[in-house]
């Protein structure tokens, strides 16, 4: 040791370092490091191990966790007061409690871990610079948690409209079932049509449930279902509505194709098939909902959305609102929507192969064709809107709600509008018929001095084609007669 003070001494002889207050800092945690070191050394020898102190060479694991276990039972009284340290390695020792007083920092107090006691400097004080001098100022920013809602009129006006899309529905129910009977609505399949109906019910019904958040239903339960009923309603109203669609072009599809190859079979495919396509694709529909909301459910949250711009650095705002997740979410809707944009194709597909049929009560492929580009041009336009505002709730709403109620009334108008426009047209032409027959009527009653011989005329007429008629059964029995006669010699 007199070796190193005298090195020591040699070293700094004739050099002025300067002094600092972090020195004893340094003394201490270099004296930790070695109590730690020679700690380390007995308790290799003494448990037996064949590592030592010398062939530590820092990527040894078990060394490594030696010094951390001795560190942490290091105790002494060094140069700044008692040394040692916590689980987490940080020290143990004495606080000191400052107060920034007229510009300056200024010590009032002392904090002592060991015995958990203040000891408080009377000559300072504390001092509190508001307006009494006694109130006990914040220790950290004020958190205000504010939640965002969906407007209440933006969903009073969504839900006006849906209702009314839903009652255009239920309007084209009853005119499928009012005038059923007619050729334009017949032709037309009226109970698939009645089948697209309930489906864009179902898309408009999806409106109203997309717009409940706590403000309307503050039970975090039924938020929970309001979550799945939204899946429920927009997955089976696509399928119902564009299922019912599909299936009757389908049906068309079929029977023309086979009239073009020249088939003398007739082709018979009744609306229970065709119901019953749309039966297991609401099946499939059921299986595919039913796997998400039992394996991983749909279940509210609260989302943390952008902090909002602060003016006081005392509080801080946190913007928050209701959504829903699961786990993989976007795994099962990236099946789901696979699986809608395959039907889409194909429905695609149908409207190009039925678009040359002349019987305009049974082609629909124009508006499949406008209902398909439709949808895939608002899809195409709202998710990436939504994607990138999500965190504005009324306006991810509104284009939403927008979207969804008219792609759905588009789609409506495409499938009823044309019936309701040739069932007018027809009406007129029927009238006009009407209006032209009895005119004719009118005019067969007068007196005509060349009826008599008409009448005779046709009589003569009726009477040779009877008998050329039976001449021609005589004829064909004499023929059946030769040919038996033939047979038998």
């Amino acid at each position: 040791m007199p070796e190193v003070i005298e090195q020591y001494d040699m070293s700094v002889r004739g050099k002025n370092y300067p002094g600092t207050e972090y020195f004893p800092y340094g003394y201490d945690a270099a004296y930790a490091v070695a109590l730690a070191l020679n700690a380390s050394h007995t308790w290799l020898r003494e448990n037996g191990s064949a590592l030592r102190l010398e062939d530590y060479n820092y990527v040894t694991p078990e060394m490594t966790q030696v010094f951390l276990d001795q560190m942490d039972n290091v105790s002494y009284f060094g140069a700044t007061g008692p040394v040692s340290f916590d689980k987490t390695g940080d020290r143990i020792g004495l606080w000191v409690i400052e107060q920034v007083f007229n510009g300056t920092d200024a010590v009032v107090g002392y904090y002592d871990p060991f015995s958990a006691t203040f000891t408080w400097e009377n000559s300072t004080g504390i001092i509190f610079a508001d307006i009494d001098g006694t109130s006990v100022p914040i220790d950290a920013p004020l958190e205000v948690v504010i939640f965002h809602y969906i407007s209440l009129p933006l969903y009073i006006a969504t839900c006006a409209f849906a209702t009314a899309g839903v009652l255009a529905a239920f309007a084209f129910l009853y005119f499928n079932y009012r005038f059923r009977e007619k050729r334009v609505v017949k032709l037309s399949s009226p109970r698939l049509n009645n089948v697209i109906a309930v489906g864009c019910m179902c898309c408009y019904a999806s409106v109203y449930v997309f717009g409940l958040d706590g403000n309307l239903v503050p039970s975090r339960a039924a938020l929970d279902a309001v979550c799945k009923i939204r899946a429920v309603f927009l997955t089976y109203g696509f399928t119902l509505l564009f299922g019912g669609l599909l299936t009757k072009t389908w049906r068309v599809s079929v029977i023309f194709a086979s009239a073009g190859r020249g088939d003398t079979k007739r082709v018979n495919i009744k609306d229970q098939h065709l119901f019953a396509i749309i039966a297991m694709n609401l099946m499939l529909d059921t299986v595919l909902l039913a796997a998400w909301m039992t394996l991983f459910p749909l279940k509210s949250v609260v989302l943390n959305l952008p902090e909002p711009p602060q003016d006081d650095d005392d509080i801080i705002v946190v913007a928050r609102a209701d959504g829903c997740d699961s786990r993989h979410l976007m795994v099962f809707m990236s099946v789901i929507y696979t699986y809608k944009g395959m039907q889409l194709l194909y429905g695609a597909f149908l409207a190009w192969e039925t678009r040359k049929v002349k019987v305009v009560e049974l082609n629909d492929s124009q508006y499949i064709g406008l209902s398909i580009y439709n949808v895939f041009i608002l899809c195409a336009i709202g998710a990436p809107i939504v994607s990138i505002v999500d965190n504005q709730k009324d306006f991810v709403f509104a284009v939403v709600a927008t979207f969804t109620i008219f792609g759905t009334s588009v789609t409506l108008a495409f499938v009823s509008v044309p019936k309701i426009q040739q069932l007018k047209n027809n009406s007129v032409t029927l009238q006009t018929c009407a209006t032209v027959t009895q005119t004719q009527r009118t005019i067969s009653v007068l007196p005509d001095p060349a009826a008599k011989n008409y009448a005779e005329d046709i009589a003569r007429i009726k009477a040779e084609l009877l008998k050329k008629t039976e001449e021609a059964e005589e004829l064909k029995k004499k023929i059946d007669r030769a040919a038996t006669c033939r047979e038998t010699h």
